[in-house]
């Protein structure tokens, strides 16, 4: 360890006891008894006290920094029967009139509006990867996040019930859950972890029923005692998702294109999916930045077969970006026990490559936990690419350590390994890190993701993060980094680096955030420096932002500039942008994206996007008729994700049914 990094973790340790000498956390959670219901309610968005009478009920719902109630007082309801979990909440306003409630679709975005979240674990555990999220805002709208992830088709996702109304008083939800679309442990009395979750935008307050503190600990979830999970028999079908895509493009006389998913149960605990000929081209991409990088970079993945259970696969290394078409795909995920989880992917492109995948993972309490990993490609040129991983981590708050093993064989770059390890430290608004890492050169991860190979070292890290319930700043943030590596052979200098970033949001709705970064990458020194500002940050809706980065790269001067913004009207028409502009290395390049939409109906929506890079443009355009059940249509002129644009018309059409298995 140098005399900088030295000098670093003396700093680190000084901010230490500065913030901890101010910071508030929780140290209980709540429990909430569990109520058998006679008489299931109306879910009609009217909270009716006598309805409601046999179910639990709770208030107190409080700041997660201060602790302390607010003047957005929650009640809330808790009940359930065989078929189905039900929740109701009297939320009240000072001022009604500033409800916010713009989104009134199933599933859209509800960042922004005012919202209640029912966090459900049926299984009792802290974990993360086992919550469900339901949330419901003041129109009834809802958007739901299921353990594992689920794809976007309703009839996949489960039907659940909600209805929303703004009263004189503020506004009063109700919410009813199947079980059956829950993965549930065996029958039984239990004990469930659970949760509420309320957000004012306009004020920007979050309060939680049971307080998670400044650091979000897990383990003070609440706790639904003594509910009866029944015993949901899966019916034996099998969910069938055929498409077909007809059409037209410059230089083919014909588009003709069909495939189909196939979705099964096998109990409520594992879930199974294949493909044929997935349609991947119509699927929007997501688009990276044009910024300076060394390093290469990932974009999200959007492909509904690689997001439907990828929460179970989590921890593996695996990265679904780095399969391209497939011909047919199948994979099985899900939980095992309490404690258990696992998930298998295999995908082959007839001729050209097949990949598989396999990751199992076990936990002990809310952060313990150990993961295995094989991930395996055989490409049409004979090469073969395995890497087998092991990784687990434990806790002892606030104190943490965690540490991972990966070694890859492949027929051209030979056998590799990677070696991590990690010391964290979290208490109240305050994280610190340090970490070893070590990359081999001939690590070859092909459908992983190591960006930086070839070094060997130390780095840390330290951020403060507080959320204010009161006066004029609603968060304030900072955090500090360095890194110090080493060529993995002994050979000198790989990368150094620090950083330091301060980002103050007001109760107003003004965010600003400062950054800068200096860097040594054998010998190649830069300097970067940004400022970002958007307003409002409170109202997604309606926003608009804009960077700038000034600095040096390899000796040489680098500008980038960036603007977005949102704009959603009363008519439900919407357009946002982002401008980006690059000055370096004596060339100018820019990107600019572009989209509309605009809303015929909860389920029918026109929109398109247009994107100029480098003198390239590409823009698309559809109809769209999905999110409901049954058949889903939509209408495509041009490809979404073409470097330039393309005379191309298609209609795709999807007609979901169900196989019953006697």
């Amino acid at each position: 360890m140098d005399r900088q990094l030295s000098k670093f973790v003396r700093l680190l340790s000084l901010a230490v006891c500065v913030t901890l000498g101010s910071a508030v956390f929780a140290d209980s959670s709540r429990s909430l008894p569990g109520r058998r219901l006679t008489q299931p309610p109306v879910i009609d968005g009217v909270v009716g006290l006598d309805e409601w009478s046999e179910a639990a009920s709770s208030q107190g719902f409080v700041d997660r920094f201060s602790g302390r109630e607010t003047e957005f007082k929650t009640r809330l309801f808790a009940a359930y029967d065989d078929e189905f979990l039900y929740f109701a909440f009297l939320l009240y306003d000072p001022d009604p009139s500033q409800i916010r409630a713009t989104e009134y679709r199933r599933e859209g975005s509800l960042r922004g509006d005012d919202r209640i979240t029912v966090l459900i674990n049926p299984y009792g555990t802290f974990r993360r990867e086992d919550f469900n999220e339901f949330r419901v805002n003041p129109r009834g709208a809802t958007n739901a996040d299921f353990a594992g992830g689920r794809a976007a088709k309703r009839e996949w996702r489960g039907e659940y019930e909600a209805a929303a109304r703004v009263t004189d008083e503020g506004w009063e939800a109700e919410l009813r859950i199947p079980w059956a679309i829950l993965r549930l442990p065996p029958p039984g009395a239990r004990d469930l972890t659970i949760n509420f979750e309320r957000d004012v935008p306009r004020a920007q307050q979050e309060t939680q029923w049971s307080s998670l503190g400044p650091t979000g600990r897990r383990e003070l979830h609440g706790v639904w005692t003594d509910v009866d999970v029944p015993a949901v028999r899966a019916e034996r079908l099998i969910q069938v998702l055929p498409y077909q895509v007809v059409g037209t493009e410059e230089g083919t006389a014909l588009v003709f294109d069909s495939g189909v998913d196939f979705r099964y149960q096998f109990d409520a605990q594992l879930g199974g999916l294949a493909t044929v000929n997935p349609d991947f081209a119509n699927v929007e991409n997501d688009v990276l930045g044009i910024e300076f990088s060394r390093f290469e970079r990932l974009a999200d993945e959007r492909r509904p077969f690689f997001t439907e259970g990828s929460g179970f696969f989590r921890g593996s290394g695996f990265r679904a970006q780095r399969i391209g078409l497939i011909d047919f795909g199948a994979k099985m995920f899900g939980k095992l026990s309490d404690e258990e989880s696992i998930g298998a992917l295999f995908t082959t492109r007839f001729g050209h490559e097949t990949a598989g995948v396999a990751n199992y993972r076990r936990t002990w309490g809310p952060y313990s936990s150990m993961s295995a990993a094989w991930l395996h490609l055989d490409t049409q040129d004979g090469v073969r690419n395995d890497v087998v991983g092991v990784g687990g981590r434990y806790s002892v708050l606030p104190w943490g350590v965690s540490g991972g093993l990966s070694m890859s064989s492949d027929d051209d770059a030979g056998t590799g390994h990677r070696a991590d390890g990690e010391l964290s430290y979290s208490e109240g608004a305050f994280v610190a890190e340090v970490r070893y890492n070590e990359v081999s050169g001939d690590f070859e991860p092909r459908l992983g993701f190591a960006p930086l190979r070839g070094f060997r070292g130390f780095s840390a890290s330290a951020e403060y993060d507080r959320d204010y319930a009161e006066g004029p700043i609603a968060t304030f943030a900072w955090d500090v980094g360095a890194r110090r590596t080493i060529r993995f052979d002994g050979g000198g200098l790989f990368l150094n680096s620090d950083s330091a970033a301060v980002e103050i949001e007001t109760r107003a709705g003004f965010e600003v955030e400062a950054s800068f970064e200096r860097s040594n990458f054998q010998g190649e020194r830069d300097s970067l420096y940004e400022l970002r500002a958007s307003y409002p940050s409170n109202d997604p809706f309606r926003q608009a932002g804009v960077s700038i980065v000034l600095g040096d790269i390899e000796g040489e001067g680098y500008q980038e500039l960036r603007a977005r913004g949102r704009y959603r009207f009363p008519s439900t028409f919407s357009v946002d942008f982002s401008l980006q502009f690059v000055r370096f290395s004596g060339e100018n390049p820019v990107q600019h994206i572009f989209n509309v939409s605009y809303e015929l109906s909860e389920y029918e929506s026109l929109l398109g996007r247009a994107i100029l890079r480098e003198g390239h443009l590409n823009w698309y355009f559809a109809f769209r008729r999905s999110g409901n059940f049954g058949a889903e249509y939509f209408l495509i002129i041009g490809d979404p994700n073409a470097d330039e644009f393309e005379n191309r018309i298609v209609l795709k059409a999807v007609f979901p049914f169900d196989l019953r298995i006697r």
